[in-house]
């Protein structure tokens, strides 16, 4: 008789134990996945709608002079603009495409929290030097992002 005590006694004991372990246990698991998945779906740090990338600004405007001789070093002024204060660090890029034509284009970099940008203007001046090493006539194209692109004309001829 007092073996089936003691086997009742340890049905009983892992009866409970597992009873804890399902209706315990579990909860609390699903409970903690459930808090989990509600902080990482409710938590953004960068706001509702956050945007941060670089992209093309316009070139507003470029002034050079349209001839010049060999030797001569010729200043190209550009001036670089973006729509609003969202905008920020432009940098504006001269570099050759081939021998006769050369490309001019700004990029920028912007950042909104919720598509709210200050009221301003933002722009960046740059002068570049072109050697006119040879005699020919050479393209410049002010590229943009919202405007169709500009072609100036260097003419550049043989000293006499």
């Amino acid at each position: 008789m007092r073996l089936i005590d003691v086997s009742f006694g340890r049905v009983f004991v892992d009866f409970c134990c597992l009873y804890f372990y399902f209706a315990v246990m579990k909860k609390l698991q699903l409970l903690f996945l459930a808090l989990l998945i509600l902080a990482m779906v409710s938590c953004k740090l960068d706001g509702e709608n956050y945007s941060r990338y670089y992209e093309f600004v316009n070139i507003d405007e470029t002034i050079m002079q349209d001839s010049a001789t060999v030797g001569d070093t010729v200043g190209i002024f550009v001036r670089a603009g973006a729509p609003n204060g969202c905008w920020s660090d432009l940098v504006i890029n001269y570099y050759p495409f081939n021998d006769t034509i050369y490309l001019i284009n700004s990029v920028g970099f912007y950042e909104s929290y919720d598509g709210i940008c200050p009221e301003i203007y933002v722009t960046k001046d740059s002068t570049f030097k072109f050697i006119a090493d040879s005699a020919g006539t050479f393209i410049f194209a002010s590229q943009s992002r919202t405007k169709p692109a500009k072609f100036d004309t260097l003419v550049v001829v043989d000293q006499r």
